[in-house]
């Protein structure tokens, strides 16, 4: 019985769907145990963290902020810096957002003025509006969502300043400044992503694609011909490249995904268990990480009513299969692992016994590498790189409608063993009875759980702790009366 993943919505009596699971996300090769937070090596964040990114430089450079309400920080191991070049007014429940052009570094919330630093401080960009959202494409700069003195508010309009410039604002054919609203739908724009050469904005109900047409036009919008759009910009990730850019994201009622060909729903396996968890009023608050390592995007969203998504479910992208990963957070960001220099090389190795033993001409200076983050509730980022903890997963019901089966026992194919591992079995005699459970039974040394129960249906649930890995399950069901 391969495993299929977390699918609550499907029928249980589909073969190798999860029909729960916790700290349990999808592999390319079955399952897996989440990996716990890890201290980051950072110091706490002074408040409520309301937006975090990684911006790289034209050198490959990268810099790290964070923000409050009221300051911008940019991380300098192990502390935070104030970066801010005045007090700022979010409020609590805005986000701050980012964009790198060039070496400049990009700010916006919806209150302040557009934001940009070079290299240390951050300073508004005169002329600029104050923007909801912020994203670059080629040798523009675009704004949406915007507030300024010419126009007003203008939630549902768009703003680029003048090509190859972040500080040019004022429209003009000859420099490529422009402005336009997208109006052929309600609502205002939510997000914007860079889609290659083009760029993708979104309402809650619709998706706009903007190409460039170059004067007099410069950048056309042309909705989409869908009904669907994204709950915020933090919902919406780019898995491809700029070859081949792929969005994936979090809408009203199901999960998207866009090639450049048509928008197609991928959440059919849960989003009725998902958006009925999904509380309606802090949707706004919606979150997903990508962790391009392992393919897997995932989507924090609020069950309750807090500042704080509290529920979390993660989708493998490469093998179409979903888990759950609930964690209360405040906002999740890409964190990039310093590499190890020869500066560094007595913080991890303290002898010269300890390090690797490749042979003399082998590099063995690691990199530094993309891995998924959150701040949590104290205001402190933390990495998901840490040993698992307690997880769990939940199958389907096994059995035959026409068949009284004993479970004698059941093998889990791990390809990485956990540190415990306990089964207990529920059975029915028919899919529209209650489970009874039986009492819990650990692995044995042999790699079996041995059970012993007779009824027409059973539902495995394993618990476990450390990490691990499974491919698959193999229950062993002999019929009643046979030999």
């Amino acid at each position: 019985m391969k495993l299929k993943g977390y699918a609550p919505d499907l029928s249980a009596v589909i073969e190798g769907i999860l029909t729960n699971c916790a700290a349990a996300v999808p592999s390319l090769r079955g399952m897996e145990a989440a990996p716990a937070a890890a201290s980051s090596g950072l110091t706490v964040l002074a408040a409520t963290c309301q937006g975090a990114a990684v911006l790289t430089k034209l050198d490959s450079s990268t810099r790290l902020f964070a923000a409050t309400g009221t300051n911008l920080y940019e991380a300098q191991s192990p502390n935070w810096t104030v970066r801010s070049g005045k007090t700022y007014t979010a409020s609590a429940t805005q986000r701050w957002r980012y964009a790198q052009f060039g070496d400049v570094s990009l700010a916006v919330n919806a209150n302040d003025t557009l934001q940009a630093s070079a290299s240390s401080a951050f300073a508004d960009v005169s002329g600029a509006p104050s923007a909801g959202v912020v994203e670059t494409v080629g040798q523009f700069v675009f704004l949406f969502d915007t507030n300024d003195g010419t126009y007003g508010i203008s939630p549902d309009r768009w703003r680029c300043a003048a090509i190859g410039t972040h500080d040019d604002w004022t429209p003009a054919v000859a420099t490529q400044a422009a402005t336009g609203r997208l109006t052929s739908s309600p609502g205002k724009i939510v997000g914007a992503k860079r889609f290659g050469n083009a760029i993708v904005a979104f309402k809650r109900t619709s998706m706009y694609l903007g190409i460039y047409v170059a004067p007099p036009v410069i950048w056309e919008f042309t909705q989409l011909p869908v009904e669907f759009g994204a709950l915020s910009q933090e919902a919406i990730v780019n898995v491809g490249t700029d070859e081949n850019p792929k969005l994936i994201w979090m809408g009203y009622d199901d999960f998207y995904a866009y090639d450049g060909s048509k928008p197609v729903p991928i959440g059919g396996s849960l989003r009725e268990t998902v958006f009925g968890q999904l509380l309606r009023s802090r949707d706004y608050l919606c979150a997903a990480q990508h962790d391009r390592a392992n393919g897997r995007v995932y989507f924090h969203y609020p069950s309750s009513d807090s500042l704080t998504p509290d529920k979390c479910v993660v989708y493998n992208y490469k093998t179409d299969q979903w888990g759950v990963d609930d964690r209360t957070i405040e906002v999740p960001v890409e964190f990039i692992t310093p590499g190890v220099t020869y500066d560094a090389l007595g913080d991890s190795y303290s002898t010269y016994a300890d390090l690797p033993t490749q042979s003399y001409d082998a590099a063995f200076l690691s990199q530094s590498l993309a891995v998924p983050g959150v701040f949590d509730t104290t205001h402190e980022l933390k990495t998901l790189t840490g040993t698992a903890g307690s997880s769990s997963i939940t199958t389907g019901d096994v059995g035959d409608d026409f068949k009284v089966q004993t479970l004698s026992r059941v093998r889990p194919r791990f390809l990485t063993k956990p540190t415990t591992a306990n089964l207990t079995n529920s059975y029915r005699m028919s899919e529209g009875e209650t489970l009874t459970s039986d009492a819990a039974v650990s692995l044995a040394s042999n790699g079996f759980f041995d059970t012993g129960r007779s009824a027409r249906w059973h539902r495995m649930l394993i618990e476990m702790t450390g990490d691990w890995e499974m491919g698959e399950l193999f229950p062993e069901l002999i019929e009643d009366g046979s030999e």
